[in-house]
């Protein structure tokens, strides 16, 4: 389950999930690129991409997709993204 709220320090929405994760973003984004995001930037606490929107990605499994207040939109690129990081929740 994912919980969408709008971020309050700008144009954005917060996704976290209610299940806990430790990325490999570096993988995440392997599966991304699959899918047709473009991959910006990637380290160890954050991964950058964009597909229509700037989207941020944590290790923790938070994501935020930035220039846009349309929860529903924003959640449908969640759901898009976590097929790429389903594999990796902790039990």
């Amino acid at each position: 389950m994912l919980v969408a709220k709008p971020c309050t320090s700008m144009k954005a929405i917060n996704i976290t999930p209610k299940e806990k994760f430790d990325l490999d973003l570096e993988e995440v984004c392997e599966c991304l690129a699959e899918k047709g995001y473009q991959i910006k930037r990637v380290t160890k606490f954050l991964a950058l991409v964009r597909k229509t929107y700037d989207i941020s990605i944590f290790p923790s499994g938070k994501i935020i997709v930035k220039e846009t207040n349309n929860k529903e939109e924003a959640l449908k690129i969640a759901q898009e993204i976590y097929e790429c990081i389903k594999a990796y929740k902790v039990s």
